[in-house]
C-alpha cells in the first residue's frame, strides 16, 4: 500500500472514529462540530507535512550536505491541465562522485549572470534532497513564515484531535 493511500485510510477512519464517538454521547452539537471543522483539519495536516518535509530538508541538508556550484541548462515548460504554462529553470552540476545531475527550480543566490550560477546544496545519500541557497533576506522571510505560521498551524492541527476526543470522553 503507497504511503497516500494509507494516509487517505487514516483521516477516513479518524474521521468516522469521531463521529461515532460524537453520536454516542447523543449531544449532536459536536457531532456537527467534528463534521464543519473536519475539512480546516485536513488543510492543517497538509501543513503539518510541509513543515515536516522542510524541517527534515533543512535538517539534513545542514548535516550531510555538499554545496555546489550548479550552471543554467535550459528552460523547462509545462502546460498544466487548467492550460496554464509554467516555467521552470534547469541548472546541472557535478556531485562528488563525479555524477552529472541537475536541480530543477527558481531562486538560489546567484554567483554569477554569463551562465546564470546558483549554489545548491545536495544529499550524498538521497538523490531527490536538493536545495538552492538563498541569500539572507529570503532566508529571513522563510523562517519567519515557518515560525509565525508554519508552526503554530501545526500545534493547532495536532492538538485538535485531541482535545475533542478529550471533551467525547468527558461526556460518555
Amino acid at each position: 500500500m503507497s504511503q497516500d493511500r494509507a494516509r487517505l485510510l487514516a483521516l477516513g477512519a479518524l474521521f468516522v472514529l469521531g463521529l461515532a464517538l460524537a453520536s454516542a454521547t447523543g449531544d449532536w452539537g459536536l457531532v456537527t462540530f467534528w463534521g464543519v471543522f473536519f475539512t480546516p483539519f485536513l488543510v492543517g495536516c497538509a501543513i503539518v507535512l510541509i513543515v515536516y518535509r522542510t524541517t527534515a530538508d533543512w535538517w539534513l541538508l545542514r548535516r550531510r550536505g555538499i554545496t555546489v556550484v550548479a550552471t543554467f541548462k535550459e528552460k523547462a515548460y509545462r502546460t498544466g491541465t487548467d492550460g496554464e504554462t509554467t516555467v521552470t529553470k534547469v541548472y546541472t552540476f557535478t556531485d562528488a562522485s563525479g555524477t552529472k545531475r541537475t536541480y530543477r527550480g527558481g531562486g538560489g543566490r546567484l554567483i554569477a549572470t554569463e551562465p546564470d550560477r546558483i549554489e545548491v546544496t545536495y544529499d550524498p545519500y538521497d538523490q531527490d534532497r536538493i536545495a538552492a541557497r538563498n541569500g539572507p533576506a529570503v532566508r529571513a522571510l522563510l523562517f519567519l513564515a515557518y515560525a509565525l505560521l508554519g508552526l503554530p498551524a501545526s500545534a493547532l492541527t495536532v492538538a485538535y484531535p485531541i482535545v475533542f476526543f478529550a471533551v467525547i470522553l468527558m461526556n460518555l
